[in-house]
């Protein structure tokens, strides 16, 4: 074994351990999926790290999904009763490539991060209601999101598309590991609503098909909404 590899792998272990410091048994699991994408024989092997699936981190990214309720998203948005919705409500979970600590290929090419947004649009007769929470899969980050919009207050809405390739495949570069760069492409579909020269700004992910059919019916709510 060369010196490079030893130290690379030296750097590996340091990195895994200040990863994992104080952690959750959720958050471990998380950080396992991302440092078990290089097979390699040594301080990081299977025998080190438990291997984790996609599929096991698939049920992770539901299981924290889940955890944010109808009942809940009412209550953020100060509503103690639902009301009646034009337009049927969506719930979407997106993975986040900004700012995300890791990011991964799975093996059936679709990558994934250590951190979820999950958004509810929520439309009834007169107000367009937002609320999203974006956290960490592996450490504690949490930010929330919990708007209403008149739909007469509304100047525009629109749909961007955009497919970025970012990041290393396991460890971050703040922790100093050396990696081999594997650029991994992610797509972005935000639905982008305009008020008073403020931008709002969420990440539907998956359901660009779905949003793209309700901007069409929210376009036409916010011209009647003006008259």
């Amino acid at each position: 074994m060369n010196e490079e590899y030893k130290e690379q792998q030296e750097l590996r272990k340091l990195a895994y351990e200040e990863a994992v410091k104080g952690k959750s048994d959720e958050e471990i699991l998380a950080v396992n999926y991302f440092f078990n994408t290089q097979k390699k024989k040594g301080c990081l092997s299977k025998k080190k790290i438990p291997m984790v699936t996609d599929e096991q981190f698939d049920e992770l990214v539901s299981k924290r999904a889940g955890e944010i309720t109808s009942q809940g998203v009412l209550a953020a948005l100060g509503l103690s009763t639902p009301p009646a919705w034009i337009i049927d409500p969506l719930k979407v979970c997106t993975p986040e490539f900004d700012d995300a600590e890791y990011v991964k290929m799975g093996a059936d090419d679709k990558a994934r991060t250590s951190r979820i947004t999950t958004t509810f649009l929520l439309y009834s007769t007169d107000t367009m209601y937002i609320y999203s929470r974006t956290v960490s899969l592996t450490d504690r980050y949490s930010n929330e999101l919990s708007v209403s919009i008149m739909y007469k207050d509304i100047a525009s809405v629109a749909m961007n598309s955009v497919t970025t390739e970012v990041r290393h495949d396991v460890i971050d570069a703040k922790k100093k590991a050396k990696e081999v760069p594997v650029w991994i492409p992610g797509t972005t579909n935000n639905v982008i609503f305009t008020v008073a020269g403020k931008s709002y700004e969420v990440n539907v992910g998956g359901a660009k098909a779905v949003m793209t059919a309700a901007i069409a019916q929210l376009r036409a709510k916010i011209a009647e909404s003006k008259h």
